[in-house]
């Protein structure tokens, strides 16, 4: 399980306890993004060690996207689509970068 943490290139985390915190940290700590469903709680929402990088809005992703992501009372489809949206956004972040070197 302690791999799962090192081959993914964007994690998307729902809820979860100690081993998707433990998936989480060993994935931020090589710089991919974590994209937490904060409003889901548990290790997402900052429990269990959490990162609390991953917990802090990127660049690439605006305020509402994030806002989104942490909002109880926001409808879950509208939460859905701005994960959707940060995993897009870094992606084109991404290529971006790529395309510059």
């Amino acid at each position: 399980k302690a791999v799962f943490g090192l081959i993914g290139d964007i994690y998307i985390t729902v809820e979860g306890g100690p081993g998707v915190s433990q998936e989480a940290k060993a994935a931020h700590a090589r710089g991919v993004l974590v994209v937490p469903l904060m409003r889901t709680g548990g290790a997402s929402n900052g429990m269990f060690e959490f990162p609390q990088g991953a917990l802090q809005k990127p660049d690439f992703s605006t305020d509402e996207q994030w806002s989104l992501l942490k909002r109880h009372d926001a409808p879950v489809d509208e939460s859905a689509a701005a994960v959707a949206a940060v995993v897009e956004a870094c992606i084109g972040a991404t290529m971006e970068r790529t395309a510059a070197c």
